[in-house]
């Protein structure tokens, strides 16, 4: 008896520990690697803003007030900055890295109490490999940490209504009050209807609305409300209750009258396939399983699960501001559900027969090889330079697919699905270094600005002409303000300031013919998926050139001439 206990501990560590590592090599490696986009610079300058001035509660970007988003992300950033001692790509990222991981974590925990750890094993390690878990554990904007602790609030509410044992009871529901009340300060007040309208159906559906003072709903209330107001309550009185923004970026964009997406109704039913990758397959078998009695045994998990993505995906499909991320923290529900669907695959055979697994299985390998071969072919014809890479890739793609054959034909479920997992992750990775980043247009960004801060000397003044990126203000590493108005700039020009501009705005300075170009980079800026070009201009500062680029164009070679 002891040996078995001993080893179904043995096999208990070596899957949560397996997972885990999973989760972590999901999130972490390549976090520097990545220029940061324009939406992450928010997060990094407002961060290092708040550093340089020790002012914590009203958070700035390139010196002006930042207050559409709630400040958990700068918080984090500027804590881990602290201990650095600097803001870069990683200390940007790794707050979204870090929750990522404990995504992971939170599945295991609660899923393995409602099934069984296989199921939530096989769960989070669908959720570490799919593409919306590796994109946005490697991006800065606060989107990984909401999803936590959405995650989090669904996934502790659920444990508290089933179980039995008050203490556990009374835990469990600390935790969801406590994750609510840090969901809307990591990206407010987006939780509000993420987590309280599919919670509302689920109740209201499967009659639970008898348990729900049991979830200590005054003392819940109150710590929500404590961890929640205060941050707004401070604002609000520094800025005399002037929050019109507010109302813009919460309500206005809601119903499209700021800042509109333009996207269709049925927008994030596509979308949700993009953010499933490399399960793709899986998830309308996911969806409609519920539905179906032989799964009646996991049917109160599933049917939970359901509700969470259903109830979600209505909600933001009909607000009137859609973007691809609104869609994450739906994720890790079709996550869980498609775990549960390859668990039995694999592994149960009760709803899925090996006779139907393996024929899944088949027409996969088919799809990885051919799309390995596409992929050679593709960058053959549009990228010749990196083929030599696109073969490495194809051929680990081929080799993982034939292990992952062999020991699923000899038996051997889960070494073939530990197969499965390890490769998507290390192909993910060797496709950033070979793919993403050196064909990654926001370097050309990182390098300009950095030149310009090399130019520039630290005590002198830099503005820009009518726009800038905040990729230039986080790589220029100072305050850029914008000048829009040409006389005011020439104004500050003639003082000795020096001024930057890109595409349009820096033709527009060239034929006012009074601004002296100093230096000029073909490659400056990305705009609209195009690169544009960008130039210096300084009243009496020697001309700068580009070793790669030589002197200053003409002004008949500029673009737009």
């Amino acid at each position: 008896m002891d040996t078995i206990d001993s080893r179904a501990n043995y096999r208990k560590v070596f899957l949560i520990s397996g997972v885990l590592l999973l989760s972590a090599a999901g999130a972490f490696p390549m976090l520097s690697k990545q220029v940061l986009n324009n939406h992450e610079c928010f997060v990094s300058i407002t961060s290092r803003e708040m550093l340089q001035s020790g002012n914590w509660v009203v958070p700035t970007c390139n010196g002006e007030p930042r207050l559409q988003k709630t400040p958990l992300s700068y918080w984090l950033v500027a804590s881990f900055s602290k201990i650095t001692g600097r803001v870069d790509e990683m200390t940007t990222r790794l707050p979204s890295a870090i929750f990522g991981f404990l995504s992971a974590a939170a599945i295991v925990y609660f899923v393995s109490r409602w099934l069984s750890l296989r199921t939530a094993v096989m769960s989070a390690a669908v959720w570490v490999t799919s593409l919306s878990y590796i994109r946005y554990s490697h991006n800065a904007q606060p989107e990984m940490s909401l999803t936590f602790f959405v995650l989090l609030c669904f996934l502790s509410f659920y444990s508290a209504i089933r179980a039995e044992n008050r203490k556990r009871q009374i835990a469990y529901a600390l935790v969801f009050w406590v994750s609510f009340g840090l969901a809307n300060l990591a990206k407010g007040p987006a939780p509000l209807p993420y987590v309280l309208v599919p919670l509302f159906f689920y109740v209201l559906i499967f009659k639970q609305w008898k348990k729900a003072p049991r979830l200590l709903p005054i003392v819940g209330t109150l710590i929500f409300l404590a961890i929640v107001l205060p941050w707004p309550l401070a604002i609000a009185s520094k800025f005399d209750w002037h929050m019109d923004i507010w109302k813009k970026e919460f309500f206005d964009r809601f119903f499209g009258n700021y800042d509109p997406g333009y996207k269709p109704i049925f927008f994030y039913l596509y979308v949700m396939f993009i953010f499933a990758v490399p399960w793709v397959v899986f998830l309308p078998m996911a969806l409609a399983a519920p539905f179906f009695r032989v799964w009646r045994e996991k049917s109160g998990p599933m049917w939970f699960c359901w509700i969470w993505f259903a109830a979600d995906m209505v909600f933001i499909s009909i607000d009137g501001g859609k973007r691809q991320h609104y869609i994450l923290p739906l994720m890790p529900a079709a996550a869980i559900l498609i775990g549960i669907i390859l668990e039995d695959m694999v592994f149960a055979h009760k709803a899925y027969s090996l006779k139907q697994a393996k024929g899944i299985l088949r027409n996969h390998i088919v799809a990885v090889v051919a799309g390995a071969v596409g992929l050679t072919v593709y960058v053959a014809r549009v990228h010749s330079g990196f083929l030599a890479e696109a073969i490495i890739v194809a051929v680990i793609a081929i080799a993982m697919a034939a292990a992952v054959a062999v020991l699923f034909a000899k038996g051997r479920a889960g070494p073939a699905c530990g197969t499965v997992f390890a490769g998507i992750i290390v192909l993910t990775m060797i496709s950033y270094a070979f793919f993403f980043n050196p064909l990654d247009g926001n370097r050309h960004s990182r390098y300009f600005s950095r030149r310009l801060a090399e130019i520039v000397p630290a005590a002198d003044k830099l503005a820009a002409y009518k726009n800038v990126s905040m990729r230039s203000v986080h790589y220029f590493g100072r305050v850029i303000p914008v000048i829009s108005d040409k006389s005011q700039l020439y104004e500050a020009y003639e003082q000795g300031e020096w001024v930057v501009a890109t595409g349009k705005r820096m033709k527009g300075l060239v034929d006012d013919g009074r601004f002296r170009m100093v230096y000029y980079r073909e490659k400056a800026e990305l705009q609209q998926q195009d690169d544009i070009s960008g130039a210096l201009f300084n009243k009496s500062a020697p001309v700068v050139e580009d070793g790669d680029e030589g002197g200053l164009p003409a002004a008949s070679t500029l673009p737009g001439y």
